[in-house]
Parts: structure tokens; sequence; C-alpha cells
């Protein structure tokens, strides 16, 4: 029992300490080239991503899931068995995007060769080697963070050592490429068995029984992380979307710390407690979940409070919307959060066709959402729409683990009211001190 709960406090302390330096990596990176490169080219960037992350989804089987939790994740073969579907899963998609790219170059006006060359992205990434499933399946977080933060590091220093030499859009397109491909080979410096091509059909049955619902939950969190950029970039300027696209990448850093503390603690322990279903898991969950979503709280409501004044202060006034679409843009991040740990803990009891139908949920908020927030109140209300769609999401996930019996209802409550004062206090302050609103330069 003990044991359990200091590697979950371990694995939280390490996934935060070295998030909060892969943070830093990622926020330099947007500063830096905001700066070096227009905001159009950005938002060039913004869609080519789109469509690369889409077809990444759309075609995940789940292979880290699976090696996590399967009986069979330390026998070389079934190892390899999943490498050699990764692989032809990666080709296979490429593929797809480099035939596709005519389509989408036209539908968003932009270049075909950008389209075309970042066809190669899926494949790149699916050379990677199946150590890093395993670094997560023996719960060594420290070792997968820094794999994580080590990629990152060397992302940043191709991408601006890229943006001052070709101030143009391939600066981004080519480091998109290289830091996936350098991902990708850094990926063999872990501890893993000798690979190979196998396809041992018992474990390929495993693998795609599992990842059929884990493919379906890929497409529906596709659908639902990226419809607005998809939705927005047949609608504004290049400009304009490269703006929004760069208040979502910071608003998405937590959210994106809670998935990797799912996937990477809550996810394996969950599953790795099987003898008590769960209890002891939950006992050891709620105090370190308590105090994480506490600091994440006072995090985001800081932020929100002064986003106007942190888009100012690092980027220039070509991005000063970016501080309005940030405020309302982390509303939505924070019931993002909650349902990230909610989803590692239906994952971890093996129920991915919950987390599927959460997700299709989702979906069906921002298909009537998107538009009609668009139409009533332009790109706020498209904001908005994502905020009522994850808070559908996180409805059904609730309802799910409580009847699952690792719920935290309570918990969850007591600390949203608990944002909301900080965010009311701050807000308040700045209106005393005639400081403004970060709403001023909303539309």
């Amino acid at each position: 029992m003990n044991d359990q709960r200091s590697t979950i406090v371990r694995g939280f302390l390490w996934t935060t300490g070295i998030y909060a330096s892969s943070i830093a990596v990622r926020f330099l990176t947007s500063v830096a080239l905001s700066h070096l490169l227009a905001p159009a080219i950005l938002g060039v960037i913004v869609i080519a991503q789109t469509v690369r992350i889409g077809a990444e989804l759309l075609g995940d089987l789940g292979l880290e899931q699976s090696v996590i939790r399967s009986a069979h994740g330390d026998d070389p073969r079934f190892l390899n068995t999943a490498w050699t579907v990764q692989l032809l899963r990666g080709g296979a998609i490429s593929l797809l995007c480099f035939a596709l790219a005519p389509f989408f170059a036209s539908l968003f006006g932009v270049s075909l060769a950008v389209m075309a060359t970042i066809a190669a992205a899926p494949m790149l990434n699916a050379l990677a080697s199946t150590s890093v499933f395993s670094v997560a399946r023996r719960l060594d977080i420290k070792g997968r963070n820094l794999f994580e933060l080590i990629a990152e590091t060397f992302g940043l220093l191709i991408n601006i050592t890229l943006a001052l030499t070709m101030p143009t859009v391939w600066a981004p397109v080519l480091g998109l490429l290289l830091t996936v491909a350098v991902r990708s080979a850094i990926s063999y410096c872990l501890p893993h068995p000798r690979h190979h091509l196998l396809l041992d059909k018992p474990f390929i049955r495993e693998i795609l029984g599992f990842g059929k619902w884990i493919a379906l939950s890929s497409a529906a969190l596709y659908a639902t992380s990226y419809s607005d950029r998809f939705y927005l970039g047949g609608l504004v300027s290049l400009q304009l979307l490269g703006i929004y696209g760069l208040a979502r990448a910071i608003s998405d850093l937590p959210v994106s710390l809670s998935n990797r503390l799912g996937y990477l603690v809550i996810f394996p322990v969950v599953a790795a407690d099987r003898e008590t279903v769960g209890t002891a898991s939950r006992a050891h969950l709620t105090p370190v979940r308590r105090q994480f979503l506490s600091l994440a709280a006072i995090g985001i409501a800081t932020l929100m409070a002064w986003s106007d004044w942190v888009v100012s202060l690092f980027y220039d006034s070509r991005y000063q919307a970016a501080g309005w679409m940030l405020f309302l843009l982390l509303s939505s991040s924070w019931v993002a959060v909650l349902a990230a740990f909610n989803e590692a803990v239906i994952l971890g009891r093996s129920k991915p066709q919950a987390v599927s139908i959460a997700n299709l949920c989702r979906i069906l908020f921002l298909i009537l959402g998107l538009p009609l927030g668009f139409h009533l109140y332009g790109l706020p209300g498209t904001i908005i729409a994502l905020t009522t769609a994850e808070i559908a999401r996180y409805i059904v996930l609730l309802i799910i683990v409580k009847g699952l019996r690792l719920g935290f209802i309570r918990q969850d409550v007591a600390i949203t009211v608990g944002l909301s004062a900080l965010l009311a206090g701050w807000v308040l302050l700045r209106r005393f001190l005639e400081l403004g609103s970060p709403l001023d330069f909303l539309p």
C-alpha cells in the first residue's frame, strides 16, 4: 500500500517537475517563432499540424496502451509485433496524407508542397522504438519524462536555427519533420529488445481487439481537440488563425500535463490494481490528485486573470488579440484537465469503449456548437462552444467513474469553486488598480 502511494507521489513529482522544464522549452519555441516569423506563417503551420495530427489520431491503434496493459507487454515477440504494426500503420498514413495533400491545399489555400512534405511526419514517427512504451509500462516516470524533455529540447534548437536561417514557412515545416525524426532516433538509446519485423497472429488479435476502441476514442479526440482549428481554417485569415493557434498552444499546456500524468501515472497504477478493484488506487490517488489540481487551479486562474499582460510581455503587438482568446480557452482547459484524470482511470479499468462514448458526446456538442457559436458571436462564440463540449464530456466520464467507484466529484467541485473565487479576486484587484480586464480587447 505504502509502496503504491510512493510510486504515485514520485510519478506526479517527476512528471510535474520535468514537465515544467518542458513547458519552458515549448514556450521559448513559441515566443522565438512568433518574433522570427509572420503570424500568417504560423497560420499555415496550424493547418499543417492539424492535418498531420488528424491523420495520426484517426489511425491510432493504441499500441502504447496495449503494451502497458497486456500481460505479454514484456514479451519480445509482442513488442516486435507492435513495432511492425506501427511501421505498417505509419507508412499507410503517410501515403494517405500524400494522396490527400492536393485536397487540403485547395481547401485551406495552403501550398501543395507544404502539405505534401508534412505527409512524411507519420512515417518518421512510426520509426520510433517500442522502448518508449516499455518505459511507461515499468512506471519509469523519470526516464520517460527525461526522454520527452530531451526530444523537445532538440526540437527547440532545430526550430530556432531554421527560423533564423530561413524565415519562411519552410522553417517550421522542416523543423517539425526533423524534430520527429530526432525523437525517433534517440528512442533507440532506451533499453529495448532487438527489433525485427514480426507479425504474431495471437498478438495481432490482442492489439487490434483493444486498439479498435482506442482508434474510435482517438478519432473522437481529434474531432474534439482539433475541430476548432480545422473549422476556422476555412473561415478566418491565416494571420488570425496563427494568433489563435498561439493562444491555443499556451492553453493546451496544462491539459498536456494532465494527460501525461494520467497516462504515465494514473493509468498504469489503476491497471495494476486488479486485486482490490481500484480501492487501493483511490485511497492513494485522492490526496495527490487534490494537491496537483489545487496547484493547477491556482496557475490557471492567475494566467486567466493576467492573460492579456502575459501576451503583451512576451509577444509583440501583432498578437494582442491572443490575450482574450487565451482567457476564454483556459476555461475549457480546466474542464479538460479534470476529464483527463477520469479518462485515465477508465482506461486503467480496461473500459476504452466508455472513453469513446464520452468523446463522441463531445463531438455531437461541437458539431452543433461550433457553427452556432461562430454565427452568433464569431470567434468568441467558437471558443465558448469548446468549453460547453468539454463539460458534456466531463459529465459522461464522471458518471462512468462513479460506477467504477473511482470518482472524485466532491474534490472536483470544491477545487473548481476555489479557482472561480481566485479568478474573481484577481479581476477585482485589476479593476481596483485600474489595470483593465483581460477581456478589454474582446471583439
